[in-house]
Formats: C-alpha cells, sequence, structure tokens
C-alpha cells in the first residue's frame, strides 16, 4: 500500500543531492542563447553522453528542440554571480551573451571565455519528464582551458524547492 509522501521530507533529502552549476550555450542559426544549469550528468563512457533536464516552455528548450544540440560551460568554484547572471530568466534579460566574454564551440554553441573546459553535445534522443524534457546527448568535442574546481549548488547557496 503507497503512503502519502511527505513533502518537508522530500524537500529535505532531495537537497542534500549534489549538484554542479554550469552554463549552457544553445544555438540554432542565428538564435543563440545561454542558462545555468544544475540537472546535468554524464550517463555514459562509450559512447560519451550526457544527460540535461531543461524546463519546458523556456526560450533555451524551444531552441535545442529545434538545434538538437547544446554546450555545456563547466564554472569555476567562486562564480556564484555570473551563475545567477546566467540564469535569469530571458524575458528579462533578452540578450545574456552581450554581458560575458565567450566564443563558440564547433557545434555552433556559445561557451563562455572564463570556463574551466566544455563540452559540446548533439541531442539523440529526449523524453517529456513532468514541468521538463530531459535530453540524452552525444558529446563530440571536449575542450580544458584552464585548471581549477568547479563551483557547485552547495558552494552558491542555490536551492530548489524539490
Amino acid at each position: 500500500m503507497a503512503s502519502e509522501l511527505d513533502v518537508a521530507a522530500k524537500r529535505a533529502v532531495l537537497r542534500m543531492f549534489t549538484y554542479g552549476l554550469y552554463v549552457v550555450g544553445v544555438s540554432d542559426g542565428d538564435d543563440t542563447n545561454v542558462f545555468t544549469a544544475n540537472w546535468l550528468t554524464q550517463v555514459s563512457f562509450e559512447p560519451p553522453l550526457l544527460a540535461l533536464s531543461v524546463e519546458n516552455g523556456c526560450r533555451s528548450h524551444g531552441i535545442i528542440e529545434r538545434g538538437r544540440r547544446f554546450a555545456v560551460s563547466v564554472l569555476e568554484t567562486g562564480r556564484r554571480e555570473l551563475a545567477g547572471d546566467m540564469g535569469r530568466h530571458s524575458t528579462e534579460v533578452p540578450d545574456k551573451l552581450t554581458r560575458v566574454p565567450h566564443t563558440f564551440a564547433g557545434n555552433g554553441c556559445p561557451v563562455l571565455g572564463d570556463a574551466l573546459g566544455y563540452v559540446a553535445c548533439e541531442v539523440e534522443s529526449s523524453i517529456s519528464a513532468g514541468d521538463s524534457t530531459l535530453y540524452v546527448a552525444r558529446v563530440t568535442e571536449a575542450v580544458v582551458l584552464r585548471e581549477g574546481e568547479p563551483l557547485t549548488m552547495r558552494e552558491a547557496g542555490f536551492r530548489h524547492a524539490g
């Protein structure tokens, strides 16, 4: 017999999960955007695959649906403010890329100039996941730009409601 889910316990336990904070760049032709993500993980070594969860209805979701690619910039510890700025909704800040130095990965997606490194990915599949879409993508390019420790959700003090 299933019991009622304890919402407070669910939130407490889910907040114990560890996450990194990344800036994801997306592109479909001239339509580009970046957003802050933390629901991202490696799911396979061979072939190299990542899973990325993206909120349905946001601008970047539509760009990924059309372009079928993205790039993930790894932020360095101490870059909480940058993660927050890149996480602002595109209705508030329509062109976040004008605020930061950036280049483009081989797949045409933006990557941050001061990232520790990045991977470029091509979407292989997607599945509806509640209020989000889960994309599974093949890593097609990996670049280490410099050494350093990556930023985490815990360090930044960001958290999801769960």
